[in-house]
């Protein structure tokens, strides 16, 4: 078993290794991450076929860990382990780490030092949208035309760190909708045939009316896709939006953190970056 830096051409298989795995991954996301933060990016080869994988973004202070996975085939065997403990230690030196994590591996982190933040829910909605109003001036209100500094504004006040450099290119592909209001930004994507990933999604507390135009926004225009969105369930105005429009909760993953934290401000979460 070789443990090595992610190639471009392993994306395919990490692609269908999500598919194995049940976790929903998006190739442009995980070239991004390679092109952004290479040396966190690590996979398993077994006689050269990749087997496992564990990727992380840096940002200002911190770095996120993303899309920690071993083929059902390979578990077990302690690649997992070897895996996260090669990123480990490359991370070391961030103020803080941050994590995602599948509620079975929350005790795995914790015997990393990862404390749980919050719960996050994976809510979806198929179809099944309430009736509401929607015109042409409620679309132009959302046009996003200021949607950089919106969005350079709101994450640094929720994040406490400049994240700019990776995020503004994870927004800006093809099939990117960007909804901007005086409080809030919205961005969603199409990930595969069946869904669209509503993310990162920020309204500055107080401000839910801003955040209702934009839900209404993002099902009007995506209302032929199955919308997909992780929610933090500790945030009952965020919640109490998603259900309003009938969005169902199917997952559920725990918010975890290493090191000198900055306390993020979930009140103005409405959807996690993917």
């Amino acid at each position: 078993m070789f443990i090595g830096w992610l190639k471009f051409i392993d994306v395919a298989e990490f692609v269908s290794m999500s598919e194995e795995v049940g976790w929903l991954l998006d190739g442009y996301h995980v070239k991004l991450m390679m092109m952004h933060s290479p040396h966190l990016c690590y996979g398993a080869y077994d006689n050269g076929k990749l087997v496992g994988a564990v990727m992380a973004i840096e940002f200002e202070h911190s770095a996120m860990i993303k899309y920690f996975m071993v083929k059902p085939s390979y578990q077990k065997q302690g690649i997992g382990r070897r895996l996260f403990e090669t990123l480990l230690g490359a991370v070391n030196e961030y103020d803080c780490l941050y994590i995602h994590a599948n509620p079975d591996l929350v005790d795995f982190f914790k015997g990393y030092g990862f404390e749980e933040k919050m719960q996050v829910g994976r809510y979806i909605n198929v179809g099944k949208v309430p009736p509401f109003n929607f015109t042409n001036a409620h679309a132009k209100e959302l046009d996003g035309s200021n949607f950089e500094a919106v969005i350079s504004a709101i994450d640094k006040e929720t994040f406490h760190e400049n994240r700019m450099d990776f995020l503004l290119d994870e927004m800006d592909r093809n099939s990117s909708l960007k909804l901007t209001l005086p409080n809030g930004f919205q961005h969603s994507s199409i990930v595969n045939a069946r869904n669209v990933y509503l993310g990162p999604w920020q309204v500055r507390a107080g401000h839910e009316d801003e955040a209702e135009k934009m839900m209404r926004g993002v099902l009007y225009f995506r209302g032929l896709k199955r919308v997909v969105a992780d929610v933090p369930l500790g945030i009952k105005h965020v919640v109490d939006l998603y259900e309003k429009y009938h969005f169902q909760s199917k997952q559920r993953f725990v918010h975890m953190s290493r090191g000198v934290t900055t306390e993020i401000d979930f009140e103005n979460i409405y959807a996690f970056s993917l």
